[in-house]
């Protein structure tokens, strides 16, 4: 299989015919792979692949043309002025998604789409007719279960009530479910740096006690927090449980937990969540903050 495209989606596909017994060939016009995540993950997710027989090719060039053939699919595409081909039984292109609005009639409604067809809405989730509201994939923003259910809540009750409730906003886990996982919340490490002086911790699966005992050893846990204020500002996770991981992290943050009350809270033992009380009190040690003791038992 050819999988084009290697963000969210194409991983996955990628990730879950490997695991069927696929030959796959995955394509990523970009420098790297999952291009949205902290580059540290992207790294490891891409290696993690090539070693489980993906083969990862990124800043390929571009896709030129598609042929069929008597087993399948021919792909060309031109790299560094040269024309290069792929052969498969079958190509898989990831490279965006598009809203399937063209058939509602929308325009007849009053109701505005934008770019890939996409409903647009205001912050209360109000399209251009006042009296239709949208939510979830179709207005284009996270496209993700949880929030087009905090979407479809909001857009309920302005509809119901008047437009008087925003969007949620707030710390938003994003996960995925390849082999191995990775899942973030907040910012990557070269955003936050972006902004301001931060302190990046970094506890590896390969010294946690759960990871161990359960043979699951390859991946990390990339903390990233505010020198000044001491509020973590993102959560990087590859490997097993990562999306559960994120998620306690995306909990502290949205309680604007500094990072050393995050170390004091006594995290279960022995658990993959329990890295975070570990990589937060390395953070806080970092920071000079005052530990009186640490309750994530994952050793110092």
């Amino acid at each position: 299989m050819i999988v084009i495209g290697a963000g969210a989606t194409g991983a996955q596909v990628a990730s879950v015919f490997n695991a069927f017994g696929s030959r796959i060939r995955l394509f990523h016009s970009g420098p790297r792979i999952l291009p949205t995540e902290d580059e540290e993950v992207s790294a490891a997710v891409a290696a993690a692949f090539r070693e489980s027989g993906i083969e990862v090719s990124e800043g390929f060039g571009c896709v030129e043309s598609f042929e069929k053939t008597p087993n399948g699919v021919r792909m060309f595409f031109s790299r560094d002025g040269r024309r290069e081909d792929a052969e498969a039984a079958l190509a898989v292109t990831a490279i965006g998604w598009a809203a399937n609005t063209t058939g509602l009639r929308l325009a007849r409604a009053g109701v505005e789409t934008g770019a890939r067809d996409f409903v647009r809405v205001d912050e209360f989730l109000r399209t251009s007719a006042p009296h239709i509201f949208a939510a979830g994939d179709v207005i284009g923003r996270m496209m993700l279960v949880p929030q087009a259910i905090q979407e479809g809540f909001v857009a309920a009750t302005n509809a119901v009530r008047g437009a008087t409730m925003q969007a949620l906003e707030g710390a938003a886990p994003i996960g995925s479910f390849t082999d191995p996982e990775y899942a973030q919340v907040g910012l990557t490490e070269k955003q936050a740096r972006a902004k301001g002086e931060v302190v990046v911790t970094r506890v590896c699966f390969d010294s946690t006690t759960r990871t161990i005992i359960d043979g699951r050893t390859s991946g990390f846990c990339k903390l990233i927090v505010d020198s000044a204020t001491r509020r973590i500002l993102g959560c990087h996770v590859v490997g097993e449980r990562a999306v559960e991981i994120t998620q306690v992290a995306a909990v502290a943050m949205s309680g604007r937990m500094r990072v050393d009350e995050l170390a004091h809270v006594p995290l279960s033992f022995p658990t993959y969540a329990g890295v975070l009380g570990r990589v937060a009190a390395q953070a806080a040690r970092r920071l000079n903050l005052k530990l009186d003791w640490h309750g994530g038992s994952e050793g110092q």
